[in-house]
């Protein structure tokens, strides 16, 4: 036991000072990364996130959660043995992608409105990555077809539904169904919600709380992206990619493809570029991995969303967890597709690279001006904050 609280207390501390080695020791390469990270952050989780993070902060606000939620809490109680308020979080992290899924299950256990037990049950299934991440930079930017993407996205979304189906009974807390009418209690809300903040005043918060947490995932993937790097820099990802590659040379897996894997435990964005610009990667096992690195999430992601749960009494492990078990329902249901629709040509449904300019197209060339309307609304209720 003694032991074991050395390596807890000590682990983080070892890693920080490499970290920090590492920079001193290889600065380009650590910039270079830093580079990567702020690119990443900028192109693809900026436009993806931003919008839908400070909608997702506006509906709960403005109780719309709390509307749909007696409307589908009796789905949601049978299914998954969450309140149907709940349940609308996992529609939130469907649209909006990680980590936004996991901080509003944290947010609603702060605010004592769900117990320690459906808050895990929550977080389980409802940290999910988004339509525009897989369908629009994956299926279409990195793998060249949306098609992918779309059957990348319902393997996805089937594994997390799988994963919440398996966690129901956690904690053995049985949701009892309400006595009221869902007139009754929709009512409750309008005359609660009368006595709420004007509308502008919600919209301005909803705008500085996205803001602050694209920011803070901002600086989670930067880090990451340079954590990574200077393991690549020092030898280390090649050391096990080479050492794992002893055992599965038989499965035709190579050095690369282990790398490229690697890489995407750290930063999923990072790992599935990688690993589609392998050239001799058989489709059908590159689309499982990817599948499940985007599942997984990867270590920054999990870093994110273990941020948001530590603050709370959830058990941070037992989410890691189910990330691990989603990922794997991810990479599994997807090879099975894939070997379902091997009579119908596997090769003919990926060779094809050319792509129609598509409305996730046009949204990121018109993203600038969002942007700068969502800064201008961030600063005015900052400074008004400050000023009040």
């Amino acid at each position: 036991m003694k032991l074991k609280k050395i390596i807890i207390f000590f682990a983080p501390k070892l890693i920080v000072c490499f970290i920090i080695l590492g920079i001193i020791l290889a600065p380009k390469t650590a910039i270079k990364a830093a580079k990567e990270g702020i690119s990443i952050w900028i192109n693809i989780l900026m436009p993806s996130l931003l919008p839908f993070v400070i909608g997702a902060n506006l509906i709960t606000s403005l109780k719309i959660v709390d509307i749909l939620g007696i409307v589908i809490n009796p789905l949601t109680q049978k299914i998954f043995n969450v309140s149907g308020k709940s349940g609308l979080i996992f529609a939130i992290s469907m649209v909006s992608g990680y980590p936004v899924g996991s901080k509003f299950a944290s947010d609603f256990r702060l605010e004592n409105k769900i117990s320690k037990y459906e808050g895990q049950r929550l977080v389980s299934f409802c940290s999910t990555s988004g339509p525009l991440f897989i369908i629009g930079s994956v299926g279409t930017g990195m793998l060249k077809n949306p098609k992918i993407g779309y059957l990348m996205l319902l393997c996805h979304y089937l594994a997390a539904l799988s994963v919440g189906i398996l966690f129901r009974n956690y904690g053995k807390e049985k949701k009892s169904p309400s006595n009221n009418s869902i007139l009754s209690d929709i009512n409750k809300i309008i005359y609660s919600s009368s006595k709420s903040e004007d509308f502008f005043v919600s919209f301005g918060k909803a705008v500085v709380n996205g803001v602050n947490t694209l920011l803070t995932i901002g600086g989670f993937v930067i880090m990451f992206s340079v954590f990574f790097e200077i393991l690549y820099h020092f030898k280390i990802i090649d050391f096990i990619s080479y050492f794992l590659c002893i055992f599965l040379t038989p499965f035709k897996i190579t050095p690369d493809i282990i790398g490229a894997f690697i890489s995407g435990l750290f930063e999923m964005t990072i790992g599935c570029n990688n690993l589609s610009q392998i050239n001799n990667i058989s489709y059908t096992l590159l689309i499982p991995l990817c599948s499940f690195l985007i599942a997984f999430s990867g270590l920054s992601i999990l870093a994110q969303c273990s941020s948001f749960i530590g603050k709370t009494d959830m058990k941070v492990s037992l989410y890691i967890f189910s990330k691990f078990l989603h990922g794997l329902f991810a990479g599994i249901f997807t090879y099975v597709f894939l070997q379902f629709h091997k009579t119908c040509s596997v090769s003919n449904i990926f060779i094809d690279k050319n792509t129609n300019y598509t409305y996730y197209d046009f949204y990121i060339d018109h993203f600038t001006p969002i942007l700068i309307i969502i800064i201008i609304i961030y600063l005015f209720t900052y400074l008004r904050e400050l000023s009040s």
